[in-house]
């Protein structure tokens, strides 16, 4: 791109502008940078959401006012902590055991692949390449456009088992943000390191089981 810029005299300003100031100056802005990591800022906006619809009503405030503001927010905020501390567990739910199993049945385990002491490589639900060749690009780090990352960012879900307790890594959205996935759970079950949901049949109707026979027929 920055050669197909240069080329062009109408571009080759900004292709200096570009270059100095996404390059050199900040050179890690594009997503992927910081590899398997979230690229969103949702956590930064849920809590710019709470501070504006518990605190200033979306207010613009004065400077005296916003000073007594932030003190009742530290406070607030420091006392939660204390009455309600962080959970140093991350808990599976029955509904996750369950999308865990049903994905456990679904899923092609001869594409499962160890690529380190505690790290494997799952496809996901769309694939556009296959769990060998996203290894290749994961260790070689090289892709030829931004399409072909997102490609490869898409394909495959990284589950890294290293920490001992909970909880456990992965790079779908479900795990950068809430610690614990499908994926990862459906690799502890088939592993049989969790106990498999019971797993429900048909439902029966509602009311006592009908223990009358058919009319007309022969015990």
């Amino acid at each position: 791109m920055i050669m197909k810029w240069t080329a062009d005299r109408d571009l080759d300003a900004f292709r200096k502008y570009f270059e100095d100031q996404w390059l050199f100056s900040l050179s890690f802005w594009y997503e992927g940078s910081a590899n398997l990591s979230p690229p969103i800022n949702n956590g930064l906006e849920s809590l710019n959401g709470k501070i504006k619809q518990m605190y200033t009503l979306r207010n613009k405030l004065s400077l005296s006012s916003f000073l007594q503001t932030a003190e009742r927010i530290l406070y607030d905020w420091s006392l939660a902590s204390v009455n309600t501390p962080f959970a140093i567990q991350t808990e599976f739910t029955n509904d996750l055991a369950t999308r865990a199993y049903q994905w456990l049945q679904k899923l092609d385990r001869t594409k499962v692949l160890h690529v380190g002491a505690a790290s494997y490589v799952v496809p996901s639900s769309e694939p556009k390449m296959g769990t060998s060749l996203w290894v290749q690009y994961y260790q070689s780090m090289s892709w030829n456009s931004y399409g072909e990352f997102t490609d490869w960012l898409n394909s495959a879900r990284l589950v890294d088992f290293s920490s001992l307790t909970l909880p456990l890594f992965c790079s779908c959205k479900y795990g950068l943000k809430e610690y614990s996935c499908v994926h990862s759970l459906g690799l502890i079950m088939m592993w049989d390191h969790r106990k498999v949901p019971q797993v429900l049949g048909i439902r029966r109707g509602k009311g006592h089981p009908k223990k009358v026979k058919l009319a007309l027929t022969k015990d």
